[in-house]
């Protein structure tokens, strides 16, 4: 996915304001609208959606963490914009994940490619709430050169039933976890997994890395 167009930050963290109300109950559809709203007053045709924000519209069972603590920090970058949206690999990597998580606010169609370092150190790129064909077109093995297309923004109930988006996360280590690599963690246990997901504010030359930090107004 390039930075093609005018692009604004959106503020999804716990209190905000920023699309003109409270987020808490909003159904997918009120939520779309709300998004397109706040991108049509700014001219902007994406917006983003901060890594490391703490955020409290993960409510539902999906989101439960450690005892009664629920996980709300935000380990990604969101790019909102129209469903159909292509979405391209940044860098020439290997397909290693290919699987639709079909919960509730979970990722929906769901991508993970494996790349390297110039040393050799392996990482991930993870790509969620994908359109559904990506499933038939990317196989576990698949070479991938920087640029290519592998995908597009879904649309709900598919995509997890969120509004369009896409979430873009890095990861160091998948643990094993394979598709359940979770996007979202407990405030408590941050530190730990925004190390194992730094911010993939690099790949997004369009905002500045400080932007995207959600953790700048915790």
């Amino acid at each position: 996915m390039s930075d093609i167009g005018a692009s604004i930050v959106l503020d999804l963290s716990a209190g905000s304001v920023a699309l003109g109300q409270s987020l808490d109950g909003l159904d997918v559809q009120r939520f779309s609208e709300l998004v397109d709203a706040f991108m049509q007053r700014n001219n902007a045709t994406r917006a983003y959606g901060r890594w490391g924000e703490h955020r409290a519209l993960y409510n539902n069972d999906n989101f439960a963490g450690n005892g009664e603590e629920r996980r709300t920090v935000h380990m990604g970058i969101d790019v909102f914009c129209a469903a159909g949206t292509p979405v391209c690999t940044p860098l020439d990597g290997v397909v290693e994940i290919v699987a639709n998580n079909t919960a509730e606010l979970d990722y929906g169609p769901l991508l993970v490619i494996r790349h390297a370092t110039p040393e050799g150190e392996p990482f991930f790129t993870l790509y969620g709430h994908l359109g559904p064909e990506c499933l038939a077109t990317c196989v576990p093995g698949q070479r991938l050169t920087a640029g290519q297309s592998i995908a597009t923004v879904g649309a709900p109930p598919g995509n997890g039933n969120w509004p369009p988006h896409l979430h873009f996360q890095l990861v160091l280590d998948l643990l094993g976890l394979g598709k359940d690599f979770p996007g979202v963690a407990c405030a408590s246990e941050q530190a730990y997994w925004l190390g194992l997901s730094p911010n993939p504010a690099c790949f997004f030359p369009a905002v500045s890395a400080v932007a995207l930090d959600g953790r700048k107004k915790q």
